[in-house]
């Protein structure tokens, strides 16, 4: 592959002394993506002036790179102009080729500086949405109505990252699992809880059908509450990614009582187990599990599936150093196992378990990053005092 493909950005004119070095500067959110991406920005930075963005080709074929979304009927737009400061928008389409592809852009400054940027995309994956880093990602499950799907955020504090990954069923309308990672990031600095009750709004692919969601813009009935999978105070960076945990596709139908009460408790006990090990992750995967056939309508009378079972796991490791380089006595690891009704009472350590038993209840298998005997290690852990209770 030439090498100014892995080159971000390139300056082949300028104005102004020389010794100032350059008026601005150009970059993309990300040079590389994988083959679901379909949003990127252009970051610009520098003095105050206006630029022009120009996509100058992208491989033979269909467009597949523009600054305008091609969710809409309108053309695609190949240039588009904008403020230094302001980031630049552009919208991709997934890759289901086997090759992978490049898209050129040249920015061009009011000043005279020019810019070049190669975005590049990769070949299609079945597993394309996986990282490495993602300390507590499930083994995927094979099932005709599962769509597994990550959604990426912009933190205040952090930049561009995973919000959270879901396994969602089409035809119970409720995901079996969402894992996602806890961090200070995450957390602040605080704003408000959103109440942005919404469906998934697809401006990030996979798409799921609204159709295939349960309306989370209601409540499901008296005694019924709509509990959050990945929690909104877990999401507090900013508006916008707190927003995204109420998406229908994080919801759950729960008892009421059980949301509010040890749910709850146990939600506030992982964000306080977060402050007391700061230079640690904490990875959490938290499921809905169906012994029953049961059922409820939401309000626009769909079937939506009514976890007899709620669930969680956590992983973390020790030190500040990656999960992944723990050695099995460096990993933390914890299951929490309740039933979906108004029944729980006593104390949290009461509903704790290893890990091994939520995955042999579940049928879910969990820590495909680590090691076999690491993995081994921490799922058969049951220790509440390592996270404070």
């Amino acid at each position: 592959m030439p090498a100014w493909v892995f080159a971000g950005i390139f300056l082949f004119a300028g104005c102004g002394d020389s010794d100032s070095g350059p008026s601005a500067s150009v970059r993309l959110d990300a040079e590389t993506v994988n083959c679901n991406t379909t949003t990127n920005r252009i970051i610009t930075t520098g003095d105050a002036m206006t630029f022009v963005a120009t996509i100058l080709s992208q491989d033979v074929g269909n467009a597949w790179c523009s600054f305008s979304s091609f969710d809409t009927s309108s053309e695609p737009q190949f240039s588009k102009s904008g403020h230094v400061g302001t980031p630049m928008n552009l919208y991709l389409l997934q890759n289901e080729t086997d090759e992978a592809r490049e898209a050129f852009i040249r920015v061009t400054f009011a000043d005279g500086l020019v810019s070049d940027l190669v975005l590049r995309q990769g070949a299609f994956s079945p597993t394309a949405d996986y990282d490495r880093q993602w300390g507590e990602q499930p083994y995927y499950r094979q099932n005709d109505t599962y769509i597994y799907k990550t959604y990426y955020t912009t933190l205040t504090r952090g930049g561009y990252v995973r919000n959270y990954s879901i396994c969602f069923d089409t035809k119970k309308r409720v995901s079996h699992w969402v894992a996602y990672p806890l961090t200070t990031n995450y957390l602040e600095p605080s704003v408000s809880r959103t109440n942005a009750w919404s469906y998934d709004p697809n401006n990030q692919l996979p798409a799921i059908p609204q159709s295939a969601q349960s309306d989370p813009t209601k409540t499901y009935g008296t005694g019924d509450a709509r509990g959050h999978q990945c929690p909104s105070a877990d999401r507090y960076s900013n508006a916008a990614t707190n927003a995204m945990t109420f998406y229908a596709t994080n919801i759950m139908p729960q008892n009421y009582s059980f949301n509010g009460g040890i749910w709850a408790s146990l939600e506030g006990k992982i964000r306080t187990a977060r402050s007391l090990n700061l230079r640690d992750t904490i990875f959490v995967v938290t499921g809905t599990y169906f012994g029953d056939n049961r059922t409820i309508q939401d309000r626009d009378g769909k079937e939506v599936g009514y976890p007899s079972n709620c669930w969680k796991v956590l992983l973390r490791g020790s030190g500040g150093k990656a999960v992944w380089d723990c050695s099995a006595t460096e990993l933390y690891g914890i299951g929490f196992w309740f039933a979906n009704d108004a029944s729980n009472t006593g104390t949290l350590r009461s509903y704790a378990t290893t890990i091994a038993d939520i995955e042999q209840k579940t049928g879910f298998s969990f820590f495909r990053n680590l090691s076999a005997d690491a993995a081994e290690a921490v799922k058969a852990q049951n220790r509440p005092s390592d996270w404070g209770l």
